[in-house]
């Protein structure tokens, strides 16, 4: 049977969330406590592979497993996993149901603390600098018209073609915090983290609407001139039909 889970886990002592040799990591996790219940390995594929640092409030997964109670399985799962690992929802699904490759839009969201906290100190990034908010917004909205991501994509990432669509691409206020909500088709490997950081820059005043169109025209990396850090970013749903 092919099962179907909806993960929620705070990325901060993770190596993100693939497998990777020598480096703890959430998928590693995962796939060790669905090997104890199970008694034999369990592969698990994700609907995002979020990075290093990067959290997620309803990551989808999927794997094929001998018939099973999900109900148990979930509450088996909570007690065998690290408490910053929470499954939150447990289903069978069509056996063509793929977490990846069935999905049709992905949203995250990137959280900026105008203020210190320590409670969420671990979700956030802190700046103390003014910024302008109207200009930021007109930034985000740009971004909704732009289709190659080139220019935000980490450099050797090996993907086929940098082209995305944008659904939503916004920041909301609140209290002292300033929140940028993106949805998308796809995304490339550290794209939002380097939206980020050069909307930041331009709501300080350090490049101008049209340098951010010339960053998105040219298509090179090294022209993005900050990259958000990974504690503010949240891969927040995955949408299906």
């Amino acid at each position: 049977m092919r099962i179907k889970l909806i993960l929620e886990y705070d990325g901060s002592e993770y190596f993100g969330w693939q497998i990777q040799i020598g480096q703890i990591t959430v998928q590693e996790k995962l796939e060790q406590a669905l090997g104890i219940f199970f008694k034999q390995p369990i592969r698990v594929v994700a609907a995002g592979r979020t990075d290093t640092g990067v959290h997620a409030r309803n990551q989808v997964v999927h794997f094929d497993a001998p018939d099973v109670n999900v109900y148990r399985l979930k509450r088996a799962l909570n007690g065998l996993l690290p408490d910053d690992i929470v499954v939150k929802q447990a289903s069978v699904v069509d056996e063509n149901f793929h977490a990846r490759f069935s999905a049709r839009a992905r949203s995250y969201s990137y959280t900026i603390a105008t203020n210190h906290t320590a409670i969420n100190r671990k979700f956030v990034w802190t700046l103390f600098y003014p910024l302008n908010l109207t200009l930021m917004q007109r930034g985000a909205e740009r971004i909704s018209g732009f289709s190659d991501f080139q220019a935000f994509c980490k450099v050797k990432s090996e993907v086929r073609h940098y082209r995305c669509t944008v659904y939503e691409s916004r920041w909301q206020a609140e209290a002292e915090r300033l929140i940028f909500r993106i949805t998308a088709d796809r995304f490339l490997h550290g794209m939002v983290r380097a939206l980020v950081g050069t909307l930041v820059e331009l709501g300080r005043g350090k490049i101008t609407l049209a340098d951010l169109d010339q960053i998105y025209q040219k298509r090179d990396r090294t022209l993005v001139p900050l990259t958000a850090p990974a504690s503010g970013l949240v891969l927040e749903n995955v949408f299906y039909d």
